[in-house]
């Protein structure tokens, strides 16, 4: 298997010093537990929880060097979540990387994804199985999503992600396959999209003392997040968060970045730079007189606030949006 332009360089990464990055890497954010500052949990939890333990290094770059440190995290966590950019090339990339790595499936069963209706699990299974399944039959497992409408999930990477699934399981033994969850609520299922995707994770994972990645946008996935954006979200404080109140300290948290990077000597350690540098563009708030302004405006919140590792992808868009032709 191949990968396309930025995804495919190996790039050098550094928490601290000179950095010229031009194509992906991954970058924890915190070396230390004491470095997380975390947003308060709702109510219902007596104190904060604690960030998982995982140690990893510091950095790790292209794409086998990025597959082998999720993998990692996983001897440390019991979920995974990785966030991603909604049609972004590169993203697909990693994580098509990741679930084809070899020691993938030896400690992974269960992934969860925002690209799939909890209406249409057979349907999923079926295809993830190997079995005949139609294209207009798979359609359907994102066609009957609640953010079907706007056609984000016609992007051909999330077919292909599926795919790629569908190809490491008929190289396995039928007990030893990975099984793909859709995690959003489809017809006739009245949760939430937090909500629905918790559950999955914990009667599905949790409860079954199962290893999971879970793949949605990372605006999901946020440990913190700006006042006035929690004030937005209700009862949907993100799938990380919600996580952590029956389940503290077994999510490991990764979200990408982008953009250009060129820090001078002794710069900041990148835990230690504001969200609004790097996510800035990316979630707006648009209830107030003054029109559409960024959520992280004027926020203190740091990358290491906001997730326990950053994956750097460098300053193109990358957005696939060209469909296939039915096959």
């Amino acid at each position: 298997m191949s990968f396309r332009s930025v995804a495919a360089k190996n790039v050098v990464l550094r928490i601290v010093g000179v950095m010229t990055v031009a194509g992906a890497a991954i970058v924890t954010v915190s070396v230390t537990n004491e470095s997380f500052i975390r947003a308060q949990p709702p109510k219902t939890a007596a104190k904060p929880a604690a960030p998982p333990k995982v140690r990893l290094p510091d950095e790790s770059e292209g794409m086998d060097g990025i597959a082998r440190t999720l993998i990692s995290a996983f001897d440390q966590a019991d979920i995974v979540a990785l966030g991603e950019y909604h049609q972004r090339r590169v993203d697909s990339d990693v994580r098509i990387a990741l679930v084809r790595h070899p020691d993938f499936a030896k400690k992974v069963r269960s992934i969860v994804v925002e690209f799939g209706s909890t209406s249409e699990q057979s349907t999923l299974d079926r295809y993830i199985r190997g079995e005949n399944v139609s294209r207009a039959q798979l359609e359907q497992v994102w066609k009957t999503t609640t953010q079907a409408a706007n056609g984000v999930w016609d992007a051909p990477i999330y077919a292909d992600f599926f795919a790629a699934v569908r190809d490491v399981n008929s190289r396995l033994p039928a007990d030893a396959r990975v099984r793909v969850f859709g995690g959003d609520p489809g017809p006739g299922d009245n949760r939430s999209r937090e909500t629905a995707a918790f559950s999955v994770l914990k009667e599905q994972v949790l409860q079954k003392h199962g290893k999971a990645l879970v793949i949605y946008g990372a605006a999901h996935f946020y440990r913190a997040m700006p006042r006035d954006y929690v004030s937005s979200m209700g009862e949907d404080i993100g799938i990380a968060r919600m996580l952590e109140v029956d389940y503290p300290g077994r999510t490991f948290v990764v979200i990408p970045v982008g953009g250009r990077l060129d820090l001078p000597p002794g710069a900041l350690p990148f835990r230690d730079f504001t969200a609004e540098e790097f996510m800035g563009g990316g979630v707006f708030n648009c209830r107030g007189p003054g029109g559409c302004v960024s959520m992280f405006k004027g926020s203190t919140l740091t990358l290491g606030q906001m997730a326990d590792a950053i994956l750097y992808v460098g300053g193109g868009t990358d957005v696939d949006t060209k469909a296939k032709p039915a096959q």
